[in-house]
This record gives structure tokens, C-alpha cells and sequence, in this order.
């Protein structure tokens, strides 16, 4: 008697752990899933930027209608700027995923950009993604904020 009892314990602890990993397994599943999805939708949104299809890249963006961005506003000054994403490897380095919640992810990354003399500059920058539509978007001061000579590294004229 003690013996079945012993082993419908350990049959009982066994089926527990089992279920315990497959919930985890499951879980680390749907994770990897989120990140690899994240991981596509940054790649997209850099090559966009990279071959200036800045109109394709405008409708990547969360919250456009509440934005403070217009689309016109966003292309010109993208176009304008003096930096431009550098070519192959050297455009994104050191991409990195942190989800921080199921509707929301972190991508950490260093963006290289070519200047009018063609030196690379590395940029580490971090981006956030946010689900939306069961789609993962990106804000627009976000890209805006990732490239080196926008109005938020430009030193301010003095009054």
C-alpha cells in the first residue's frame, strides 16, 4: 500500500513538473514568436528609411491622427537631411529585443549613417513598437529622434 501511494506521489509530482514546462515552453513559445515579429517590422521600417520610401514608412506609424507629425512635414524633413542610413551591415548593428509587455517592445540598436563626406557614424538608439491593430507599429518622433541631425541634436541659437 505504501509503495502505490509513493508512487502515485511521485507520478502526481512528475505530471505537475510536466505540465509546469510545457506552460512555460508555451509561453517562451509565444515570446520568441513577439520578437521575431518585432525584429521583421524594425528590419521593414529601417529598409524603408534606408531606400527613402518615406511615404510607405509614414504608414508604419501608430497614433498618425492624434501625431503632432504631418505626412508631408515628416517627408520633407526626412529628405532633408544630411545624414542618410549607411549601406548593408553598416545601416543597424547590434539589434536587440526587449518586450516589456504583450503590447509594447523595446528595440535597442546602433544605426550607422553615411555624412556628405561618406565617414559612418554609429547612433545606439532606442525604439519602441507598439502593437497595434495586431500589427506592430513605430512612432514617428521615435525615427525622428534615432537620426543624428534632426532638431533634437541641433544645438539651439541663442536668443
Amino acid at each position: 500500500m505504501k509503495k502505490i501511494l509513493l508512487l502515485a506521489i511521485v507520478m502526481v509530482v512528475q505530471a505537475m513538473i510536466l505540465l509546469c514546462y510545457n506552460a512555460y515552453a508555451g509561453k517562451s513559445d509565444k515570446e520568441a514568436e513577439r520578437i521575431q515579429q518585432v525584429q521583421v517590422v524594425f528590419q521593414e521600417v529601417v529598409d524603408l528609411w534606408y531606400e527613402q520610401k518615406f511615404d510607405e514608412l509614414y504608414t508604419r506609424f501608430a497614433y498618425k491622427q492624434s501625431g503632432k507629425i504631418s505626412k508631408e512635414k515628416f517627408i520633407n524633413r526626412m529628405m532633408t537631411e544630411k545624414k542618410r542610413l549607411a549601406c548593408c551591415w553598416q545601416k543597424i548593428q547590434d539589434v536587440k529585443v526587449k518586450l516589456s509587455s504583450s503590447s509594447q517592445a523595446t528595440v535597442y540598436a546602433k544605426f550607422g549613417f553615411e555624412n556628405q563626406s561618406d565617414d559612418v557614424v554609429y547612433v545606439a538608439a532606442e525604439v519602441p513598437l507598439y502593437l497595434k491593430d495586431d500589427n506592430w507599429k513605430i512612432k514617428a518622433q521615435d525615427i525622428l529622434s534615432a537620426a543624428p541631425d534632426l532638431a533634437k541634436h541641433k544645438l539651439k541659437k541663442k536668443k
